[in-house]
């Protein structure tokens, strides 16, 4: 039978909108957004630098059902105090106060952190046990060190020394510790010879408390330096300071009208004035000391027959070079007359090497900008001018000493300003194991550019110091790579020149590597047999 058109597809809409019903409603569920964030810990508080803590932050949704896989951003208001990595966690970098913000979206929670540094430890580093004159200052500072559980320095804490036995005295007897947590003081011995010297450094407010014990011994009559030494000259021409020494009685006073004698002992110079009597002062000046050809000269001055303690007293100076390189030491602490014997012929040695003359320069630099006790500068520099300091650094046997350019030449990227530090704790057993000079070379060798201006030149491959790590940091220069396979490094299978990969800043990416080139001068650490300087660093100059 004939359906009509209309009648039979009239279900078809009621179907449809059914279905249309069904996608749009059933089974649907509402979006989940992130609503709210909550941190734990809320407050932090750190007593050591370096020390860590894991942040964590929960996200709920509008149902207030965790959200787990939310991106949450970190920042620290103060990175000089904490420093937060991507996953939250927080380590202390500095003394002070911070916020930590964790964010997602528009939502943000804040944590507070607040790093102190608890003392942990409180010692002496150097100056104990020391002998020297009644009534006279030690030779050496006594210095302390403070330092929290994870061996950070402490800065800023007031340190008190004062004297408990001997009758001498301090100064300071308050001052603080500085960056490196260190704080020192100049010990003046009391007048008692033998008699218990004694001085205690403490930390107001705590039970802290270092004692450094020192012996006196009676002045005996005595030669001394007093004007004179380390100085450099033209040949044939005299110092512009004539040497001059003092002698004192038993008391430590002057004494006039004992004779003296200058006599010049190396380098084949010649004085005028060799003998003379002290004045009124107790001081006998020579009348000059011209210096010879080239190279170390010396003189010395004696009182004989007057059995005189000291004597007799060696002076050093240097042959400026007529033409080439010239080096210029400039002392921010009096060193002996062995120390500036050693220094001088480090610095002739290196002339010998360094041959070409490079233009002066005019030096304006305010004063610590090359080490805190630097000097301000504004002289003509030929050719580089390098300043020595001698003072603790830390202890016997560790660090020997430390150096680098504090200023380059613009353009060519030479050293015109440098500085070396070097231990005292550890200068007495240099001197003695004869190994001093060798490592006063190896200093001066990083003022020159050794390791602490490769980059400057783009002659350090792979280094292993980099972000991420190199494995086989060598040095690119042709020259003395030509140096290395002639010193049998034909065979050798890694890079060219293999550069020192062990060890931590100052002395890997800096060094020759010790494992390959031995005790090779510019490896990281010092022989007591003997260091050679090889035509490898000789060429790495001229690369």
């Amino acid at each position: 039978m004939a359906v009509p058109y209309d009648r039979r597809f009239a279900p078809t809409p009621t179907v449809l909108l059914a279905l249309l019903a069904l996608a749009g409603c059933g089974g649907g569920s509402e979006p989940r957004v992130p609503s709210g964030i909550a941190l734990a810990p809320l407050a932090i508080t750190f007593t050591a630098v370096g020390q860590t803590q894991q942040l964590s932050a929960a996200i709920t949704d509008q149902s207030g059902d965790p959200v787990d896989d939310a991106a949450v951003t970190w920042d620290s208001s103060e990175d000089g105090v904490a420093t937060v990595s991507a996953t939250g966690l927080v380590e202390a970098t500095g003394v002070g106060t911070a916020q930590i913000t964790a964010t997602v979206g528009s939502l943000a929670a804040i944590a507070t952190v607040a790093v102190t540094q608890s003392i942990a430890n409180f010692e002496g580093v150097s100056g104990d046990g020391q002998g020297g004159l009644a009534g006279q200052p030690l030779a050496q500072p006594l210095v302390v060190e403070a330092s929290d559980e994870l061996g950070n320095p402490v800065q800023g804490l007031i340190v008190e020394f004062a004297v408990t036995a001997g009758g001498g005295s301090v100064e300071p007897a308050s001052t603080s510790t500085g960056l490196d947590g260190r704080a020192s003081t100049v010990f003046t011995l009391g007048a008692p010879a033998g008699s218990v010297q004694q001085v205690t450094a403490s930390l107001p407010g705590t039970d802290r408390v270092v004692t450094f014990s020192a012996s006196a011994t009676q002045p005996v009559p005595s030669l001394i330096s007093v004007a004179g030494n380390a100085q450099s000259a033209s040949a044939g021409t005299p110092v512009p300071a004539p040497p001059a020494v003092r002698v004192t009685d038993a008391a430590g006073q002057p004494v006039a009208g004992t004779t003296v004698q200058f006599a010049v002992t190396e380098g084949g110079g010649s004085v005028t004035g060799a003998n003379v009597s002290t004045n009124s002062s107790g001081i006998a000046t020579v009348g000059s000391w011209s210096l010879g050809a080239s190279g170390v000269n010396t003189l010395t001055a004696t009182a004989p027959g007057a059995g005189l303690a000291g004597d007799p007293v060696l002076f050093v100076a240097t042959v400026r070079p007529a033409a080439g390189y010239d080096i210029n030491l400039r002392y921010l602490s009096p060193p002996t007359s062995g120390q500036v014997l050693a220094f001088a012929r480090a610095e002739i040695r290196w002339e010998s090497i360094v041959t070409g003359d490079v233009p002066n320069l005019q030096a304006n630099a305010a004063a610590g900008s090359c080490g805190e006790d630097s000097p301000a500068l504004s002289e003509m520099i030929d050719d580089l001018l390098l300043f020595v300091s001698l003072e603790p650094i830390d202890g016997v046997g560790s660090t020997l000493g430390a150096a680098g350019p504090c200023f380059i030449r613009v353009p060519g990227n030479l050293s015109v300003v440098g500085r070396m530090l070097f231990d005292t704790d550890d200068l007495e057993m240099l001197e003695q194991g004869g190994a001093l000079q060798d490592v006063i070379l190896h200093e001066m060798g990083h003022v020159l550019g050794i390791g602490t201006l490769w980059p400057q030149f783009d002659l350090l491959a792979d280094p292993a110091l980099a972000n991420p790590p190199g494995i086989d940091p060598h040095f690119t220069g042709s020259m003395a790579i030509a140096a290395f396979n002639a010193a049998g490094g034909n065979t050798y299978i890694g890079g060219k020149v293999p550069v020192e990969n062990q060890d931590t800043v100052g002395t890997a990416d800096s060094h020759w590597r010790e494992t390959v080139l031995g005790n090779e001068l510019m490896t990281g650490f010092v022989a007591q047999a003997g260091n050679p300087l090889s035509a490898i660093t000789v060429r790495s100059l001229a690369d």
